[in-house]
């Protein structure tokens, strides 16, 4: 090697010098990085990989595939701002029957075979099969489903079979790292992972408390398990929001506290009883809580009282606001149905309810809640009942009313028997005694069953409805109609 030469090791050390003068200036810095970097990456609790959790988890994880027969009465409308305040009369069509078939996920919630799911899974299905992550194939039986939270619980014979256990969605806060396993478009056995976006949402439903996830969910993975990083169930996957069809990162799953609820009624009595208040409820606007005096936008106010109800013997009268049940804020009309739905059947429930600007103390004893069958026979009596949103009063079709109208004797719906001149209804060219038997795409068999879903479609913040009428044999009338909520 060459010798350095004294000019060059002057230059060297000067400049190593400077360097030096630099470096202390600069080394706080690096160490304050370092040790933010270190503090974040301890602090950091997401798992490195979550292949353990799901090796441990997926062989209780099944795909279902479901076949049956359905009648297609013919085409239905997608929307009703599609063709909004215009009559359409569909072509008659003879009722066909076509078979159809549908693929989902489920989880093994006992070893002797129980198996959760969607009830729009197994809908109408006649032959379930299941299939396990490592190939086996099993017949399963449908047990019992709710439809009011889209649960259904199957059975296959077996035994030994590895299973979850549902955990406290309760604890599954904003942020938290979820895992869902499922079987989208067919792909059994994939894993996704993502965050718990938000809690409570409601869309729609009676009973809605979704939580929300960015976990990719698609087609198939309805029904599958949502797991917390203990591998607990802390939520059924349902459905996503997608302008596409595909995971946009917004999916919604069922929490487990409420399907564990469910399902247990289900194994044990193949049915859901529900708490009973016997109101029909409409929003709060801010222009009704100011002329009321509430200092917020909050509760429920009471439209009616059914005939003999825990609500009406309970001292609840029309025009009240609910805005407090069983200890917990009625924050808005779609909170009260899943509180009510979560109280005792005969529990002397605390209600608070804001009248003449003053807060007031009662006490309910919830009753069970009837079969739509026994609530039109409650409220109706016989008689007709007033839908004031329609302008219109409808009862239940009977075979006096089938024989007078030369109708067949298998059609079911409700009859109209007074509607009002300024009726929107009436401009539709409807008239007295005209037939519905379909309100929002669901067959309606008695008057209570309209109560029903106009309350619902009030409660979603909805003005419009799809109202499907007979007009004949084979033959359907689809009217849009505008509620009137004055």
């Amino acid at each position: 090697m060459g010798r350095t030469s004294i000019s060059n090791i002057r230059s060297f050390n000067v400049m190593d010098c400077g360097e030096m003068r630099l470096n202390i200036k600069i080394i706080p810095v690096i160490l304050f990085l370092l040790i933010c970097s270190a503090y974040q990456a301890l602090s950091f609790n997401g798992p490195d990989t979550f292949s353990d959790l799901a090796e441990r988890v997926s062989p209780s994880v099944v795909n279902i595939s479901t076949t049956g027969i359905i009648e297609n009465t013919g085409p239905q409308m997608p929307s009703i701002e599609d063709f909004f305040n215009f009559p359409f009369n569909m072509p008659n069509q003879e009722p066909l029957e076509r078979e159809f078939s549908s693929l989902g996920s489920g989880f093994v919630i006992s070893a002797d075979g129980f198996i959760v799911t969607n009830n729009h899974v197994v809908e109408n299905a006649s032959d379930i099969q299941v299939t396990f992550i490592d190939g086996l194939k099993l017949e399963a039986e449908l047990i019992a489903s709710d439809v009011e939270t889209d649960l259904a619980l199957l059975k296959v014979y077996a035994s030994n079979l590895p299973f979850l256990e549902f955990g406290d969605s309760d604890t599954a806060k904003v942020g938290n790292w979820v895992m869902a396993i499922g079987n989208p478009h067919g792909l059994g056995g994939t894993v996704t992972a993502g965050i718990v976006s938000a809690r409570g949402r409601m869309l729609g439903g009676r009973y809605d408390d979704f939580i929300q996830t960015d976990a990719s969910i698609n087609r198939g993975n309805s029904g599958g398990p949502l797991f917390d990083l203990d591998g607990k169930v802390i939520g059924v996957n349902s459905m996503i929001i997608s302008p596409s069809g595909g995971s946009i990162g917004i999916g919604f799953a069922i929490p487990s506290n409420l399907a564990n609820n469910i399902i247990q009624q289900l194994q044990e009595t193949g049915e859901i009883e529900r708490a009973w208040l016997g109101v029909r409820i409409q929003e709060v606007t801010d222009e009704i809580a100011e002329s009321l005096g509430l200092s917020k936008t909050y509760g429920a106010l009471v439209q009616g009282l059914t005939t003999d109800s825990p609500a009406l013997k309970g001292g609840v009268n029309e025009g009240d606001i609910i805005i407090e049940f069983n200890g917990k804020e009625v924050e808005s009309v779609q909170t009260l149905p899943k509180l009510v739905a979560e109280a005792d059947i005969g529990q002397s429930t605390k209600v608070i309810v804001w009248r003449n600007e003053k807060e007031l103390q009662l006490f309910v004893n919830l009753g069970k809640q009837p079969s739509l069958e026994e609530l039109a026979s409650i409220e109706n009596n016989g008689s007709a009942v007033l839908i004031k949103e329609l302008g219109i009063k409808v009862r239940t079709l009977t075979d006096e009313d089938k024989s007078r109208l030369d109708l067949a004797k298998s059609l079911q719906g409700v009859i109209i028997t007074e509607i009002n001149n300024d009726s929107f209804l009436i401009r539709q060219n409807i008239k007295k005694d005209d037939i519905i038997i379909e309100i929002q795409n669901r067959v309606v068999t008695v008057s209570g069953e309209v109560l029903q879903i106009i309350d619902e479609i009030i409660s979603q913040g909805k003005e419009n409805v799809l109202i499907v009428f007979y007009s004949g044999p084979n033959s359907k009338k689809y009217i849009g109609a505008r509620l009137s909520l004055d």
